[in-house]
């Protein structure tokens, strides 16, 4: 088994794991609509479940713009302890005001480390407000 392994990655409107481990997850999306920018999505989640060695792993997420930049200031970090008698890892992290100064193709990072485990891609789309009465 590999020391970490990535196998899920979602973004989603809400997320929270139960007291028995299972998580639960609520509004799933891939894209975002702001009617201007720069533009802050108020909150999200993003949920990762990952094949892991157990012992202490450290992770980060970082968003990163259609140009390629991180747009996360404060990149979350995550100290996650897997017990002896485990081999995967959830992950529920909340972004909040996460910016977006483009349109385009963004991708949300989850590294251990410098080594990427893997992403996921989401768009922000500007959407235009049509004015009443015009067709």
């Amino acid at each position: 088994m590999a020391d970490l392994e990535l196998h899920t990655l979602l973004l989603c409107d809400y997320a929270l794991t139960a007291q028995d481990g299972k998580i639960s997850v609520i509004g799933v999306f891939s894209q975002i609509n702001v009617q201007r920018l720069p533009a802050a999505h108020g909150r999200c989640f993003i949920v990762a479940i990952l094949e892991a060695s157990p012992g202490p792993h450290e992770l980060t997420f970082q968003v990163i713009s259609p140009s390629g930049r991180p747009t996360l200031q404060q990149a979350p970090r995550l100290r996650i302890d897997v017990p002896p008698n485990a081999s995967t890892a959830n992950i529920v992290a909340e972004l909040k005001g996460m910016r977006l100064e483009e349109i385009g193709r963004y991708r949300i990072e989850v590294r251990a480390g410098d080594r990427i485990l893997g992403s996921s891609p989401f768009t922000a789309n500007l959407i235009m407000r049509q004015q009443p009465g015009n067709a």
